[in-house]
């Protein structure tokens, strides 16, 4: 098995538990940050920060300049959680999927 299998499989496995628990808005998912350390940390065939780097080269996730999360007004505050890209999920899982 290739490693790009590995990480697609993880991050079509992430988003598929999230869309059923939480609301798709703006082709985002909004998630706690550490849900989403801990869920990227439970298969250990790579490092999390080594993850990270590959979540956002193939933006699977929607985040600030320096760091892996998003500033998300919540209930009167601004604060930092994890924005799966709905999109992308969606472009990868059919890509995945088909046979040629």
């Amino acid at each position: 098995m290739k490693l790009i299998d590995l990480v697609l499989k993880e991050y079509i496995a992430i988003v598929e538990h999230f869309e059923k628990t939480e609301t798709v808005t703006n082709n985002r998912i909004i998630i706690d940050k550490i849900i989403f350390k801990n869920l990227l940390e439970k298969y250990g065939y790579l490092k999390f920060s080594e993850k990270i780097k590959i979540y956002k080269a193939l933006n699977f996730i929607i985040h600030d300049k320096k760091t892996y999360t998003l500033t998300v007004w919540n209930n009167g505050k601004n604060i930092r959680k994890v924005a799966l890209n709905y999109y992308t999920y969606q472009q990868v899982k059919k890509l995945y999927e088909t046979e040629i």
